[in-house]
């Protein structure tokens, strides 16, 4: 058989360097993925605040 039927034979693509693929997020994904986590951020900060005020205002104790 041909060498060219061998899918894990060696061939010209082999000898040349690795192939780097960049691994991450780049550009306005990245900005809204840092944009959401902020938001979450504040949304728990805001939430833990008004329920500690809850808790204040209604003279709950432990």
């Amino acid at each position: 058989m041909a060498q060219e039927q061998y899918p894990h034979g060696n061939n010209v693509q082999s000898s040349e360097g690795p192939h780097v693929y960049k691994v991450g997020i780049y550009g306005w994904r990245k900005r809204c993925l840092y944009f959401f986590v902020l938001l979450l951020m504040v949304l728990i900060l805001l939430n833990l605040a008004m329920t500690i005020w809850i808790l204040k205002v209604m003279n709950f104790t432990i």
